[in-house]
């Protein structure tokens, strides 16, 4: 293997906004999904990212995963790993963390989660979103992976006892030299983890400049990934001019983020919005799939399509748990997808929810999917060839809790704004 980074992520729409950091000129960041075999194929790409899809496993499930995912690619020849985590340490970032230490035999960790650029920010060891600490906003309420302490380190504790320290804003601004002394002094203390506040990039950057320490495993979000990337230049991608009926969101994601974003993108008047009632998917989803696809037959040609989730899962009505039901409305939305793309035409697709994009290329049979730039910030672009339909098709994915009002319509505008180049027209 000569792809340099490695970055092994848990969930697929975190796996492309931090790996696209870490492309370079005319080189996409290669996306690898199950499965993958022990050699896999990085020729022309500037880093591999790994989407263990393990949020929602227990800590020993995700541990025992990652630890052998992480393992193969070490046997193969990999060395710079990068593990991403969620910037609100959703799932299970202390065993993820020991896992991938562990199988590649890494001697202590570097933690800084933020995110400036969508808010996440690191400040007291308390993890803040747009300044609030994390255990005062939904994050706390999430129904799958709901995370109760905004403290990073108290979370981190739970695997790595005794082994963690935290370093202050005030230490990481006083420059590489003092902060790596401090490392260096904690680890002959028994140290192996440590969590850096950040508030801005330029934190992530003092971060970033102790690369050179030997036998450190960096650990973050996008943020992070921005800081250690050291991208000389980063292409705009070449958007294709996809028209409107040949254009498909599917978001799957039930935050307060992305219902917003999806009323905007329905205020543009350039969409056909389709609701999918998740009650009516728990109890009877066959007859709920022939409703939905009759909708996309009607809908007009000349628009294109939204398909969202009504997230209005009633208490009592199933058995299912909250967790095991928003996985059963993510397969089916990646089975929905492939029937509206076989039926439209689709040739941009947008997916929104890490799960439910999951699923999607799940039910598309694509091994693997090239992200080449962000479309805009925090949503990775790229294509992937369907084995299910034996050709290709452009992709941007993001996370539920990421971008502005607008991000969904801004997408579109700027995917029906551009020809496409004719070499793309012939793949």
């Amino acid at each position: 293997m000569k792809s340099k980074w490695c970055i092994i992520a848990d969930d697929f729409t975190g796996a492309g906004d931090s790996a696209i950091q870490f492309g370079s000129a005319g080189r996409p960041v290669r996306l690898l999904l199950a499965p993958r075999g022990k050699n896999p194929d990085v020729r022309g790409t500037s880093a591999l990212v790994v989407d263990t899809d393990t949020r929602f496993l227990s800590p020993s499930q995700a541990y025992e995963r990652v630890e052998k995912t992480t393992r193969e690619l070490y046997e193969a020849g990999a060395r710079s790993f990068f593990k991403k985590i969620d910037s609100t340490l959703r799932g299970n970032p202390a065993d993820e963390i020991a896992a991938v230490m562990d199988a590649a035999g890494y001697r202590f960790a570097l933690v800084a989660p933020s995110a400036p650029r969508n808010g996440r920010t690191v400040v007291g060891g308390h993890c803040l979103v747009d300044g609030r600490p994390l255990m005062d906003t939904g994050i706390s309420r999430d129904p799958f992976t709901p995370v109760k302490d905004s403290r990073i380190a108290g979370i981190l504790e739970q695997r790595f006892p005794g082994c963690v320290r935290e370093l202050n804003l005030e230490l990481v601004r006083s420059g590489k030299v003092r902060l790596e002394a401090k490392v260096t002094e904690e680890l002959s203390k028994g140290a192996r983890i440590f969590v850096l506040d950040a508030e801005t990039m330029e934190d992530l950057k003092i971060a970033a400049s102790l690369v050179d320490m030997a036998g450190v495993l960096f650990v973050g979000s996008s943020g992070l990934a921005e800081a250690i990337a050291s991208v000389e230049s980063k292409r705009k991608p070449e958007t294709p001019r996809i028209p409107l009926g040949s254009s498909l969101f599917v978001i799957g994601s039930v935050t307060a983020i992305s219902s917003l974003q999806c009323a905007h993108l329905a205020g543009t008047g350039m969409i056909t919005e389709l609701v999918v009632e998740a009650d009516k998917v728990l109890s009877s989803p066959d007859t709920e799939l022939r409703r939905l696809i009759g909708l996309v037959g009607g809908a007009p040609k000349n628009k294109a399509l939204l398909i969202r989730t009504s997230g209005s899962n009633k208490p009592g009505s199933t058995t299912l748990s909250d967790k095991q039901s928003g996985l059963e409305i993510s397969r089916f939305l990646g089975g929905l997808t492939l029937l509206a793309v076989k039926a439209r035409r689709i040739r941009f697709l947008f997916a929104s929810g890490g799960d439910t994009a999951a699923r999607i290329a799940e039910a598309m049979e694509t091994g693997s999917i090239d992200f080449v730039a962000e479309l805009l910030p925090g949503l990775p672009f790229g294509s992937f060839r369907s084995g299910a339909l034996n050709r290709k098709l452009y992709f941007v994915t993001k996370s539920g809790g990421f971008g502005g009002p607008d991000a969904m319509a801004d997408a579109l505008d700027l995917v029906t704004s551009r020809p496409v180049p004719q070499k793309e027209l012939s793949a």
